[in-house]
């Protein structure tokens, strides 16, 4: 098991609990947001290998707070992977312009949510690292 972690910034607790148990049954230890607030302050603090964002959010909305955590970033001079998880159809595009780097449509298979992962976030301990590259490139 690797010890990468993913920021999940999800207000459903249901979808929280479940994101938090793939994870772990994937290798990834997960921290929840429940707002993009708590999101924008864990970021601040906490360098993670990814970030899931639910775009409907209460307050702020994932758009908003996508580009938030872009001017963090650019402050600490890091970037980190930021995927969209969404019931919206068509968001793909406004995601892209708001600094996101890729989108999940719920409801998503385990499969999708897992090669999403395997294209954003490497394990560098899987024995077939070089191959996993390729097929998602």
């Amino acid at each position: 098991m690797n010890s990468r972690s993913i920021l999940v910034v999800e207000d459903n607790i249901t979808s929280q609990y479940i994101l938090k148990k793939l994870l772990a049954k994937f290798g990834y230890r997960a921290q929840i947001a429940a707002s993009a607030e708590e999101a924008l302050a864990a970021a601040a603090y906490t360098r993670y290998d990814a970030i899931l964002l639910d775009l409907m959010l209460p307050g702020m909305d994932g758009f908003e707070c996508a580009k938030r955590l872009r001017q963090i970033e650019k402050a600490k001079d890091t970037y980190t992977p930021i995927i969209a998880l969404t019931a919206m159809i068509d968001q793909r595009e406004a995601c892209l312009k708001a600094g996101m780097d890729d989108y999940l449509s719920k409801p998503y298979d385990i499969r999708d949510l897992r090669k999403m992962l395997l294209r954003w976030v490497f394990d560098p301990f899987h024995p077939n690292l070089s191959v996993l590259k390729e097929q998602i490139s």
